[in-house]
């Protein structure tokens, strides 16, 4: 009986962190999906094929740690080369959409934020574990590398060194380095 509590304890314990490690490495397909940005416009696999990266943030207005990065958020995006992306997703993006605005106008974040999608889009928003969480998406829509769940102490370095790996390994231009 007691063999039986332990193994069950156990199973409880490591099912959440399971799910978390397996969260965005190497898994997930967006190579056909159609998602709606915040201000009501298409977004598909062709916007992101149009780049070596897409990074994909999942954020949401009631996240504490998700709004305390925010302002990273924006530098970073504004910070990108040509061949690289950042995006959002909102999860309660739709609720208030005119709300979600103006707070991405006051931090500044020109990129674009997705609120919905279709069936593909919406399962790999299912997915997702915990917000923040980020993505990395290749130019095919795959989903690579390891996701970066929760707030980084520096989050310019923390994605761009898990941006660079996956840029390196394509052969692609890398994001360069600050200071460099």
């Amino acid at each position: 009986m007691n063999t039986k509590k332990w193994a069950l304890g156990l199973f409880a314990l490591l099912l959440p962190l399971a799910l978390l490690a397996g969260c965005g490495e190497d898994g997930g397909d967006l190579s056909s999906f159609t998602a709606q940005t915040l201000e009501g416009e298409a977004f598909t696999q062709e916007d992101i094929q149009g780049k070596d990266l897409t990074i994909l943030n999942f954020w949401a207005t009631y996240c504490g740690p998700c709004l305390s990065e925010m302002p990273d958020l924006a530098a970073y995006e504004a910070s990108l080369p040509e061949n690289v992306q950042l995006i959002t997703m909102c999860a309660d993006g739709a609720g208030d959409p005119e709300g979600v605005k103006a707070l991405l106008e006051s931090v500044g974040f020109q990129g674009a934020t997705l609120i919905a999608g279709d069936e593909s889009f919406m399962a790999l928003c299912q997915s997702v574990q915990s917000i923040p969480t980020t993505l990395f998406i290749d130019s095919r829509g795959a989903v690579r590398g390891k996701a970066i769940v929760g707030t980084q102490k520096d989050l310019a370095a923390s994605f761009t060194q898990a941006a660079n790996a996956i840029l390196r390994e394509d052969g692609k231009p890398e994001i360069p380095h600050e200071g460099a």
